[in-house]
This record gives structure tokens, sequence and C-alpha cells, in this order.
């Protein structure tokens, strides 16, 4: 039952985390102020609404679950807790990459985004692990 939770709650993440969240947003979830407050909140609420359909969390008691996924979402995009962690251990960073003059300029920005969304994606996904472990 875990395993196959598990994989729901990953093809939730991918539907809620990429397929519905439009540019806008997830350039806007950042930024700084109510608006940013906003663009993320509503996000986090998609995502959570998205990931409990998927690992089958929608009845009255799948509130304390969604409050579990929706939560730390939220912590994770709205201060960009990815990023934060690929600078402290010395890894990519958009920064870095937009900054550089290196002739592989252009490659390094790609490479950054994926190495990003890898670790994005990880660090959700670990949140969602206790969720499906003990909540499910």
């Amino acid at each position: 039952m875990f395993l196959e939770n598990f994989v729901f709650a990953i093809i939730g993440h991918f539907v809620g985390d990429f397929l519905t969240q439009p540019k806008t947003m997830a350039i806007k979830k950042g930024s700084k102020g109510l608006n940013g407050f906003l663009y993320c909140l509503l996000h986090a609420i998609i995502y959570a609404t998205i990931v409990c359909f998927f690992i089958g969390a929608t009845s009255v008691a799948g509130v304390l679950i969604w409050l579990a996924i929706l939560v730390p979402h939220f912590i994770i995009d709205r201060w960009s807790l990815t990023n934060k962690w690929l600078g402290f251990i010395h890894s990519r960073t958009f920064e870095g990459a937009f900054n550089s003059s290196d002739k592989y300029r252009e490659f390094d920005i790609a490479f950054t985004a994926v190495v990003y969304t890898i670790a994005d994606t990880t660090i959700h996904i670990l949140c969602l692990l206790p969720v499906i472990k003990y909540l499910l």
C-alpha cells in the first residue's frame, strides 16, 4: 500500500507542480509582498489538492493530510529553499549561471535548470514521504 501511495503521490507532485503551474505563478510566487504570498498560497492550495486527489485523501479526515502537504510545499516555494540549499552546498545556482562569462554559459543555464528541478522535486518528495508513511 505504501508503494502504491508513493507512486500516486509522485504523479500528483508532477501534475501539481508542473502541469498546473503557469509561468506567471512560478515567477511571482517568490516575489516580495502580499502579491507573492498570494501567488504562492494559491499554488500550494492547488498542489495539495491535486496530490490529495491522487493519493485518495479526499474525505473530511483528509484535511490533516492536505495541510501536511500544503504547509511544507508553501514554505519551500515561498522562500526558495531549493535555491538556498544549492547555494549552501556550493552547487549550481541560477545567479551563478546567469552571471557566468564562460563560453558555455547557455549550457550552464540549461543544466542548472535541470539540477534545480531535480533538487526541488527531491525536496518536495522527501516532505511527502512522512505524510504517506504515517498519515495514510
